[in-house]
């Protein structure tokens, strides 16, 4: 590997575990890793490489999703403004692997680092997680659902990974060719057109984009509301089982629960979901089909 290596990731665990894995590897010293902390399947994203539009988004979200603020703010060098600083810093002529899986999220964040590295001159390479799993892991994975005689779901994300999945894939880097300057182009293009959609829930379909309005998912949780709720005498479905059921019904959108929360308080309140309770923490209420 190049002396000058850095490891572009879209979350905060998946950093975590790629610093373990680095670690493990023995090669922490000469690689570093970088990663925002946001949800960039939802939400406006038009000029969020600019203070007044990473604020508006801030704004925008916070008034949505519950704990965005605080989350956001925890960790500061993780935020979009610090983090573009620390990629238009990243020396000329470095290798910049940028991890992702197959989710809104992730292929949004690609386009968006390919983006702001549009006029610098280093190699970027792009690592498919979920595919690197199949081919390192998949005869694995397949071993474990015939003896448990249960499908196991492949992963999608990062997040779903141990140091040690990371570590094979690591030693595979050197085979990875970089980005032409045509696939550049075509990356901060697809990055200029999504950013300049209104339409604020982006889901990763057949590998390509499907731009919806927030409100797409409402009638899959719908429709687990009214399943859940045959196991009540009261049809009633504590919030926080909804959500977990939706997340593995949805598993291959990587969804996050304050965004399915939000969703929940919505239908509250145009009242196509009843509760009982006190909405606010998905432990504190349960819901029923209206």
């Amino acid at each position: 590997m190049t002396e000058q290596h850095v490891h572009l990731m879209f979350g905060m665990s998946e950093q975590g575990v790629m610093k373990a894995a680095l670690h493990k590897a023995e090669i922490r010293h000469s690689h570093k890793v970088l990663s925002f902390n946001d949800w960039f399947a939802y939400g406006p994203l038009s000029g969020i490489d600019l203070t007044d539009g990473e604020n508006s988004r801030i704004s925008w979200m916070s008034q949505r999703l519950s704990n965005y603020d605080k989350l956001y703010t925890y960790n500061p060098e993780h935020q979009i403004g610090t983090v573009i600083k620390a990629i238009k810093s990243i020396p000329e002529g470095s290798r910049i692997t940028i991890w992702h899986g197959d989710h809104a999220h992730d292929q949004i964040g690609l386009r968006f680092a390919v983006y702001l590295l549009q006029d610098r001159e280093v190699q970027i390479v792009l690592n498919n997680v979920a595919e690197e799993y199949q081919t390192l892991f998949l005869s694995e994975a397949s071993d474990i659902e015939a003896e448990n005689k249960m499908p196991v779901l492949l992963p999608v994300n990062l997040a779903q990974l141990k140091k040690e999945h990371f570590i094979p894939m690591l030693g595979r880097l050197e085979q990875k060719v970089s980005l032409n300057s045509e696939q550049r182009i075509q990356l901060t293009k697809d990055w200029q057109d999504l950013s300049l959609k209104d339409l604020p829930l982006r889901l990763w379909e057949n590998n390509q984009f499907r731009c919806s309005d927030e409100n797409a998912l409402d009638d899959i949780i719908d429709e687990v509301v009214t399943e859940l709720g045959l196991q009540f005498d009261d049809h009633y479905v504590p919030a926080s089982k909804v959500v977990a059921e939706v997340l593995v019904k949805l598993h291959r959108y990587y969804l996050r629960k304050d965004f399915l929360e939000f969703r929940l308080r919505s239908l509250i309140e145009t009242k196509k979901l009843q509760f009982k309770g006190a909405p606010g923490q998905l432990h504190r209420y349960s819901v029923k089909t209206g």
